[in-house]
């Protein structure tokens, strides 16, 4: 069995490639009606399902007959939706349908909506399954355009999280309108670019460098038949940060050859053979206080790697150019500077803390299944300890941690010990959508902190730790208390 409902994502039929039109990435998964046994969560026909990303909404279509179903989305504050009922949708023209491949004979549910921020589940109540054939999730993500914001008084409050830093707006630099609409897809990754313009890194002053990115822009529309400028943001010698393609947070650059998902950020030089110029000391603090605002808003691990839609494969959340396409961008001298440019960002995300501590006891862990408290044994950490056994009904355990600043973390996990342990007690943690599991031995190192991963966190309470029941054989695992510890 994968571990949780929560943690894994069961699909068995790939998500359709995005389109560019789409300006959410709205992800299909599809199940039979003996797959969705392995998410049952209750003994009422309950089935409780991890969404792929942070959802606002969900549609469904089915094959078969889904008579009395309700679904309920539960959100990243612990809350959830009311009940709805599954209902079929009675506008969905046959265009519409053929637009996300259904077959001709599936019926199409209405949207359920969740308003009170990003859901990271739905819980199912289907009490006739069996007259079910197939059932495709339709998850359409939430990101921040989703809710209602209050109207922005003068002065502007101060926004939270890490700070955007001073950018030179369009009009500062006398940009052409867009001969486009903007599309949009939220932002996962950040690519390094360079305008291979080594006169460009010369030059002497703001305004100068000004006119330079309304060249670019001159260039890329009138020259090469683009609708705007293709970069999202540009750097010049100086450290001044223009904006540039309209249309502002997560629209769609045109600058790597894939683009949805991607934020392009271009330093104006040449950073490579025969210039050999290099990144001043104030362009790689631009770029790095540009990439700690982008990835604290988005959640993005500078360390890290993870899907990048527009490519459709995993790639590094910052990179250069060359990685996605046949070229020498962002050249030598730039591309050399990634891995230093990614530690930065991440320091600068962390803001010190080295040390931080957060321990979380089964008091606050989250259950489903069947699970016991034990107090027998003498090494547990607290009061009382959860227990489940193997090979019996899926069982799950997970916590949700309030980091209070992002950054790399050491996990821990305490375990009273005994000979019954399992010996491949199944420990998982999802972070940003993605999961990673492996196995621990709680018959050994019982009554003592131990250490299982070292994993970078986003601030806030999107990530989950936990554990389950899988497993052959009969054994006990156990969940007692976990802990976190900044480096």
């Amino acid at each position: 069995m994968l571990l949780p409902a929560l943690f894994a994502i069961a699909a068995q039929v790939a998500s359709p490639a995005p389109t560019a039109d789409l300006p959410l990435q709205v992800q299909h998964e599809t199940f039979s009606a003996a797959g969705l046994q392995a998410f049952r969560s209750g003994p009422n026909n309950e089935y409780l399902i991890g969404a792929p990303t942070e959802i606002r909404s969900i549609g469904f279509w089915w094959q078969g007959d889904l008579i009395d179903a309700q679904v309920q989305l539960i959100d990243v504050n612990g809350g959830a939706s009311p009940l709805y009922p599954i209902l079929e949708a009675h506008d969905l023209s046959a265009e519409h349908a053929g637009a996300v491949g259904l077959a001709g004979d599936s019926v199409v549910a209405a949207l359920t909506h969740h308003y009170d921020g990003a859901s990271y589940a739905i819980r199912l109540v289907l009490p006739h399954l069996t007259e079910l054939e197939e059932l495709s999730i339709v998850w359409l993500p939430w990101d921040e355009n989703s809710t209602p914001k209050p109207e922005v008084k003068d002065p502007p409050q101060a926004p939270a999280g890490y700070p955007k830093p001073s950018v030179y707006s369009r009009s500062s630099w006398s940009a052409d309108p867009p001969q486009c609409s903007s599309g949009y897809c939220s932002v996962t990754h950040i690519a390094l670019h360079h305008t291979a313009g080594a006169s460009e890194y010369n030059s002497p002053n703001w305004s100068t460098s000004a006119g330079n990115v309304l060249a670019i822009q001159a260039y890329h529309m009138y020259t090469r038949g683009w609708c705007d400028i293709g970069y999202n943001y540009l750097i010049d010698v100086h450290g001044y940060i223009f904006e540039g393609r309209a249309g502002g947070d997560d629209v769609r650059g045109a600058h790597d050859g894939h683009n949805c998902g991607s934020m392009g950020v271009a330093m104006m030089g040449y950073f490579h053979t025969p210039y050999n110029q290099t990144l001043t000391t104030a362009m790689k603090n631009s770029f790095c206080e540009l990439g700690a605002w982008k990835c604290d808003q988005k959640n993005i691990n500078p360390l890290g790697s993870a899907w990048y839609s527009g490519y459709g494969g995993s790639m590094n959340t910052i990179y250069g150019h060359r990685n996605v396409s046949s070229t020498a961008c962002p050249g030598d001298l730039a591309y050399s500077q990634l891995p230093n440019l990614r530690q930065d960002i991440d320091d600068k995300l962390s803001g010190g803390g080295g040390g931080t501590e957060i321990i979380l006891d089964n008091g606050l862990a989250i259950f489903s299944g069947n699970w016991n408290t034990g107090t027998s044994s003498s090494d547990k950490y607290g009061s009382n300890y959860r227990w489940a056994s193997t090979n019996t009904n899926y069982a799950l355990a997970y916590w949700r941690p309030n980091i209070p600043s992002a950054g790399t973390y050491k996990i821990y996990y305490w375990w009273p010990q005994g000979s019954n342990r399992n010996p491949n007690t199944k420990v998982g943690w999802r972070v940003n959508g993605n999961t990673t599991t492996t196995t621990v031995n709680q018959q050994n190192n019982g009554g003592k902190w131990n250490l299982v991963t070292t994993k970078w966190l986003p601030k806030g309470t999107k990530s989950l730790i936990g554990l389950d029941n899988s497993g052959t054989g009969t054994w006990v695992v156990v969940a007692d208390a976990i802990r976190l510890v900044k480096q």
